[in-house]
């Protein structure tokens, strides 16, 4: 390791204000497991971390131009389409409506946040922002299946909110969320950074670590949450292809190669476990119809998708937030749709142009060689399936969703800022190998672009 490097990843001593406020964004993403209660204890460390940070220690990168716009327009439109224009769709009984737009800006607001944080420093500042996430998605796993599987203080601590939603949803793991699917899908993330660290190496395959794998793909199982399954086997796939396409080390691409292997018969290993269990096979068997009885029919949340899309044509404001729910009876279940129903046009093209920009940035970090490149890789894999999830589900309101659009955007400015600088081969190299666990600590640093020259 070159002395450079070695510099990056000195610990520093001592408590000082950089490390304080370095420390709340790690905060963000181990308290991030429990957010039954909202505004949820990640939310005010979310804006603890943006005033500490108000007036240093971002980069606000020309590259980020494009998506801030994007998302300007976006929020901006919901807000317009709270106006009770004279359309006989706006149907206001729901007390709760003002606060869509204002959640939609917060998340939004979160994720520009993460790009300009990551943009300042991001060799440093993505792997801690993966180790903490890899905390609290322990975390949160282990509640989950204390929970699902009858732990009483486990219980006790989710039980006292959100019990409605407990009952509809007792045969699922759901944790500190209030919703299986949401919870699922937040631990995809550190589940997919965490399986490239240990086939890379650069994160040491012991006791600790493997259980916490094992024990956050279980819980994400078990939530019986088909759009999670889908978001991981697609996830895990493109991560691992692409890790033993663009690896720039002969020797680490065979080992990818056989610990991708690994990683397959592994995961066929402990569903055959699950599965051995008669209660966790019925419920399997359950969730695997691709159609439920709640999906198909006229009136059906696939049935009420299409009867909507002539309206919305004819609606340049569209029905307003939460409206399409009372025109329906039920949420649209697709964030494309979404966009377009709670704020017209504008938010549905602006939202359509946000999720081409996220792809079209991700893969020119996936494809830059950088030391960047092993993370964007991560990100990008995570960042396509959800999108993709985005037509069954709804996700304008998904915390890590935005997290993982504000992690893209601020690889890409660094990769695009730093890269006609030039790196070293041994810079790029260590960066997809071992690497000291000291690589977390260092804050206050000079630019990257200066930290890994010759």
């Amino acid at each position: 390791m070159s002395t450079a490097t070695q510099e990056i990843y000195a610990r520093p001593r001592g408590i000082s204000f950089e490390g304080f406020r370095s420390g709340i964004v790690s905060a963000i993403f181990i308290t991030s497991f429990y957010v039954k209660l909202e505004p949820a204890i990640t939310d005010f460390l979310g804006l603890l971390a943006l005033c500490l940070f108000f007036k240093s220690g971002l980069h606000f990168s020309r590259y980020l131009a494009a998506p801030i716009l994007l998302l300007v327009i976006y929020v901006g439109s919901n807000i317009i389409s709270c106006i009770p224009i004279d359309r006989p769709q706006f149907l206001v009984t729901n007390p709760n409506y003002l606060f869509y737009p204002l959640i939609l800006a917060y998340t939004c607001l979160t994720g520009i946040f993460i790009s300009a944080y990551v943009a300042g420093d991001p060799l440093v500042r993505y792997l801690q922002i993966e180790r903490a996430y890899w905390i609290g998605g322990t975390l949160g796993a282990i509640l989950g299946l204390m929970v699902y599987f009858g732990f009483s203080p486990a219980v006790l601590l989710v039980s006292s909110v959100g019990s409605g939603h407990d009952e509809y949803f007792s045969s699922r793991v759901l944790g500190g969320f209030k919703d299986p699917n949401v919870f699922s899908t937040w631990l995809l993330m550190p589940i997919v950074s965490m399986m490239q660290a240990m086939m890379t190496r650069r994160l040491k395959l012991g006791f600790l670590s493997f259980t916490s794998l094992i024990t956050m793909i279980v819980a994400l199982l078990l939530a019986f949450s088909r759009g999670a399954w889908a978001d991981l086997a697609l996830a895990a796939l493109i991560m691992i292809i692409l890790s033993i396409l663009l690896t720039p080390s002969s020797g680490q691409r065979h080992r990818l190669m056989i610990a991708g292997v690994g990683a397959v018969g592994l995961a066929l290993v402990l569903l055959l476990i699950l599965l051995s269990d008669p209660a966790l096979r019925q419920v399997f068997e359950m969730r695997l119809h691709l159609v439920q009885s709640y999906d198909a029919g006229e009136t059906g949340r696939f049935g009420n998708q299409l009867n909507s899309i002539p309206l919305l044509l004819s609606l340049p404001f569209g029905f307003g937030p939460y409206q399409f729910n009372l025109l329906y009876g039920v949420a649209p279940h697709n964030t494309f749709i979404n966009a377009f129903a709670a704020g017209g046009w504008s938010a549905g093209l602006a939202y359509i142009l946000l999720c081409f920009t996220n792809l079209i940035f991700g893969m020119k970090a996936v494809f830059t060689r950088s030391p960047f490149q092993p993370f964007a890789i991560v990100v990008f894999s995570c960042l396509v399936a959800i999108i993709l999830q985005g037509v069954q589900i709804d996700e304008e309101h998904w915390r890590h969703y935005f997290i993982l659009m504000g992690l893209t955007w601020g690889l890409f400015a660094a990769t695009m800022e730093y890269g006609a600088s030039g790196f070293t081969a041994t810079s790029i190299l260590e960066s997809w190998n071992v690497l000291p666990a000291q690589r977390l600590a260092a804050t206050g640093r000079r630019r990257v672009g200066s930290q890994i020259s010759p």
